[in-house]
């Protein structure tokens, strides 16, 4: 069968139609992209072994890794040890109350992080998601983590 011009125009513009009206835009993230490139080393420096154990969660600044800035508003970032060599690293600003510069609080074996501002709490093994009853509808910002198991380097950065 062969098909006029103007019947194929008219498929091929249905087609590209029904394909940039099914792409719905992506709501950005309220907090907005930090340069962040770092790494340290959980076998050689003692300061990071806690991170080797499961479940161990570490708040990280920037003077512990001796740079000018670490995370938005330079609230630091979040280190989580989810196993398997598994590492998932968070900005440690709240989504929900970024216009305060609000920072979240931590334990050393915790997988929850709490908002000291509106309260909302969250899961870092569930990729920062806020837990049920949370007000913030965000979940942290998360950025690359790389394992080296070999070497014990963790490197983690903005870039995908």
């Amino acid at each position: 069968m062969r098909y006029s011009k103007i019947t194929f125009f008219i498929l091929f513009s249905t087609a590209l139609f029904l394909i940039s009206s099914s792409c719905e835009e992506e709501k950005q993230h309220p907090i907005p992209d930090v340069y962040i490139n770092f790494s340290i080393n959980l076998f050689d420096d003692p300061q990071y072994f806690r991170l080797n154990d499961l479940g161990a969660t570490m708040v990280v600044n920037n003077e512990d890794l001796g740079v000018l800035s670490l995370g938005y508003f330079n609230n630091g970032v979040i280190i989580h040890n989810n196993g398997d060599g598994e590492f998932f690293v968070y900005d440690r600003t709240c989504p929900h109350d970024i216009p305060d510069n609000i920072a979240i609080e931590t334990e050393t074996y915790s997988v929850l992080g709490t908002c000291p501002e509106c309260g909302s709490i969250y899961v870092f093994s569930s990729m920062g998601a806020p837990a049920d009853g949370s007000v913030s509808n965000w979940s942290l910002k998360r950025y690359q983590a790389v394992f080296n198991p070999n070497t014990g380097d963790l490197f983690v950065s903005n870039s995908y």
